[in-house]
């Protein structure tokens, strides 16, 4: 789009989100003012709202002019009301599902002061029965093919004792990946519950790892829970199961540590395969205080900063899977002796050229890394994955979401869209509802 100046900025693009109040679709403006990216915003009955979106102007257009070749959803339903209202994936959707989240409970072991689940164990509705959830593994079939990843999340899955048996269901009906979203409480606890998991057929866990020290999840988790997740990882090793962190990064709390998650992943390469760097986004339940929304142009620079020269920023590159200023991700492989960012190895042409459209987040490079150097050994796959909220929503990006969750009601949505509330933690179902019949 030609960009369109004044005095004060510089128009980047016009786009569609929502009112942070009433979740109504409006419209919306992305524009430079200055080095920084923002949006800009106005209800009609909520007035404008300015939120900011990336700290480097010339990256951020160079991120988002990386595109890759989309395949979209082979069986679209109609869209009555459009984009964000009746998604389940519809004939707009520009992306078909590589990961697709099953929640198999509402339950939490823990009540974390940040959670886009909001999950509680004294709110949370019965867990779907066995045949419920086979019905959604049959249904994610039907839509899609047995290279989709499914990831069992909640609430906390591990609070099922049936756990095991669901991964079995799953194995049974043709997924050949299966990865647990996890705290670690569980598995931290208790080893033969993890070796129960493996036996069943996991391809993994994704552990909630937010740092290195005990007041990040005193602040994060309410409670000090780090020599718990170095406990479940320690379990994992010796059930045989890879780990991929997943650290969600607030500013004022652990920012400063992304640095420190990367050297401690690189010194446990034999369990864990890849880090998830998640900037915090502000559905459900968000009660931890920061100055500055980080995105994902803040933790790249950031983390590269860190990184003790391991990577540079533009070492990062878009993936596919998602609209590029969504998730971007680099491979550390070992050559001679030496790690290096795959990316270097690569042109774009090339990373075009290798890309696999199956590949869901997380596993592009190393997919790539795999076909086109067979001959290197398995690296650690870093993602930052940057989730939107009522704050930030950008329906444009919206429509090439590939991270998908099966609804409770049916249908596949996009995960930014089902997690979706208004800056209250309400849902648009909530909002419709009387005074006081807010679940």
């Amino acid at each position: 789009m030609a960009m369109q100046q004044n005095e004060n900025l510089t128009i980047l693009n016009h786009t569609e989100s929502v009112c942070p109040i009433c979740l109504k679709v409006v419209k919306a403006d992305i524009y430079a003012s200055g080095k920084e990216v923002f949006m800009e915003k106005s209800c009609p009955e909520h007035g404008s709202l300015t939120s900011y979106l990336w700290p480097d102007v010339e990256h951020y257009e160079w991120v988002n002019n990386f595109h890759l070749p989309s395949t979209p959803p082979h069986s679209p339903i109609p869209s009555k009301e459009g984009c964000p209202n009746d998604c389940g994936l519809c004939k707009a959707h520009l992306r078909h599902p590589t990961l697709v989240e099953i929640e198999v409970t509402e339950r939490c072991n823990l009540r974390c002061p940040v959670c886009f689940m909001a999950a509680d164990e004294f709110r949370a509705s019965p867990d779907p029965s066995l045949q419920a959830i086979e019905a959604k593994f049959k249904y994610i079939l039907k839509n899609t093919n047995t290279e989709t990843s499914i990831q069992l999340t909640g609430g906390e899955p591990t609070t099922r004792k049936d756990l095991p048996d669901i991964v079995r269901l799953g194995r049974e009906i043709g997924f050949n990946a299966i990865e647990i979203n996890s705290n670690g409480v569980v598995i931290g606890q208790n080893l033969d519950y993890i070796k129960k998991l493996a036996d069943a057929g996991i391809s993994g866990i994704y552990l909630q790892f937010d740092g290195l020290t005990p007041s990040v999840y005193k602040t994060i988790r309410g409670k000090d829970l780090l020599e718990t997740k170095l406990q479940a990882i320690k379990n994992c090793r010796e059930a045989g199961v890879q780990v991929v962190l997943a650290m969600t990064v607030i500013e004022g709390t652990n920012e400063d540590q992304m640095g420190d998650v990367l050297q401690f992943a690189l010194q446990n390469r034999d369990v864990i395969v890849g880090i998830a760097y998640q900037p915090a986004f502000g559905s459900g339940r968000f009660n931890v205080s920061m100055h500055k929304r980080l995105t994902m142009g803040d933790v790249i620079f950031m983390l590269a900063k860190q990184s003790q020269g391991l990577i540079e920023p533009y070492d990062f590159w878009p993936l596919g899977c998602s609209h590029p200023l969504c998730s971007c991700s680099t491979y550390l492989v070992e050559d001679k002796g030496q790690l290096q960012p795959l990316s270097r190895r690569l042109t774009r042409q090339e990373y075009i050229q290798s890309f696999n459209p199956g590949s869901p987040q997380g596993s592009v490079f190393a997919d790539i890394a795999a076909n086109k150097y067979p001959d290197l050994k398995p690296g650690l796959s870093i993602l930052i994955e940057n989730y939107m909220d009522a704050m930030n929503m950008d329906l444009q990006k919206l429509k090439e979401c590939s991270m998908i969750v099966a609804g409770k009601n049916g249908g596949l949505i996009p995960f930014c869209v089902y997690q979706l509330t208004n800056i209250e933690g309400k849902k648009q179902s909530e909002l419709s509802l009387p005074a006081g019949n807010s679940k």
